[in-house]
């Protein structure tokens, strides 16, 4: 008797309809139902207890859960539309997303032509105006680029704090400061160029393997810094008449050591050459050492293709043992395999 009672006094799920005659119901998520039939226990316990009519508590049910459908799928076409901005413009794994970026990559390299090409006095003469003006229409699709980035960012304080969005930034720039055809205008146009490593994972895969190695690469440019200082003194000394001052003599220093030599400055004493000698050996050890350095980075970066199961840092697939937690590769124990 009593199941029957509950029963008779529980509202009965009638769909809720809304103005364009939809059935609200059909559109709720597995949360919502939840909610809406602990409301609907809620609302016959009340009318049980004679605190409202069952007519009333329906009207006040099905206008909050309307209410309440109407602003959650509000909130997911506004969603939806920073989601799908979003993918076109970070997300390069797919047709969509690689069209977008690809068509700015053309932009970015058509613009730095356009300034190099106006730099031709022929050129600038006849296109000099058309230019520029191209310039600037091409600078307002990259500040609506920026802004529409900024919008569809998962993090917009990082993206516009970090190495892109600072490019990006300055890119814009010669739009509202200074004359767009000064230097330093110029300049920031061109920083655009920048972006072309994001659009190559192999470039951003050597940046990487350079930035991994900045600590021994920094060395080296120090001590190629201070054999620089120290025989550029030396080479002053011995001949004054050939390196004017100590400046001078560092210049020929970094010069030779480099394996560059630029010729405009050739030792003429026993000393000097002797000198100038000792650093080209030196430099090609220095070269042929900051290059190896940077190859094997860049090879373990390229090859390190799988994760140790035990820190999930990538580990190179030839590696029995994983270089940063010396955890056995080999040991891959499947924990779920049946022992039937």
């Amino acid at each position: 008797m009593n199941t029957m009672s509950d029963s008779a006094n529980k509202p009965e799920s009638a769909g809720t309809i809304d103005a364009d005659g939809n059935d609200l119901h059909q559109s709720e998520t597995p949360m919502q139902r939840m909610q809406r039939e602990a409301l609907e226990e809620q609302a016959a316990a009340d009318a049980a207890r004679g605190n409202a009519s069952l007519d009333e508590i329906r009207a006040m049910q099905q206008e909050a859960l309307a209410e309440q459908l109407a602003s959650d799928q509000r909130s997911r076409q506004g969603k939806s539309l920073r989601e799908v901005l979003n993918r076109y413009l970070f997300d390069m794994s797919w047709t969509g997303g690689k069209l977008v970026n690809y068509s700015i990559l053309l932009l970015i390299i058509t613009t730095v032509l356009t300034s190099m090409f106006n730099t031709l006095p022929e050129v600038n003469e006849t296109w000099g105006a058309e230019i520029v003006d191209f310039q600037i229409v091409v600078l307002y699709v990259f500040l609506a680029e920026y802004v529409l980035r900024i919008y569809a960012a998962r993090e917009r304080k990082k993206y516009a704090l970090g190495f892109y969005g600072i490019v990006d930034l300055l890119t814009v720039l010669p739009l509202f400061f200074g004359n767009s055809g000064s230097a330093l205008m110029r300049l920031f146009r061109l920083i655009r160029i920048i972006r072309l490593g994001h659009y190559f994972p192999i470039l951003v895969t050597l940046f990487r393997s350079v930035s991994d190695a900045k600590g021994m690469i920094l060395a080296v440019l120090a001590t190629i810094m201070a054999v620089s200082v120290l025989t550029g003194n030396l080479a002053y000394l011995l001949e004054p008449e050939t390196f004017k001052n100590a400046f001078v003599g560092t210049w020929w220093s970094l010069v030779t050591m480099s394996t560059v030599g630029y010729g405009d400055l050739v030792p003429k004493s026993s000393g000097g050459m002797i000198l100038g000698g000792v650093l080209i050996l030196l430099g090609i050890c220095v070269v042929a050492m900051m290059t190896a350095v940077i190859a094997v980075r860049v090879g373990r970066m390229v090859n390190m293709t799988n994760k140790c199961f035990e820190c999930s840092k990538p580990v190179a697939a030839e590696h029995r043992y994983c270089p940063h937690c010396g955890q056995d590769q080999s040991d891959n124990i499947d924990l779920f395999t049946d022992d039937d």
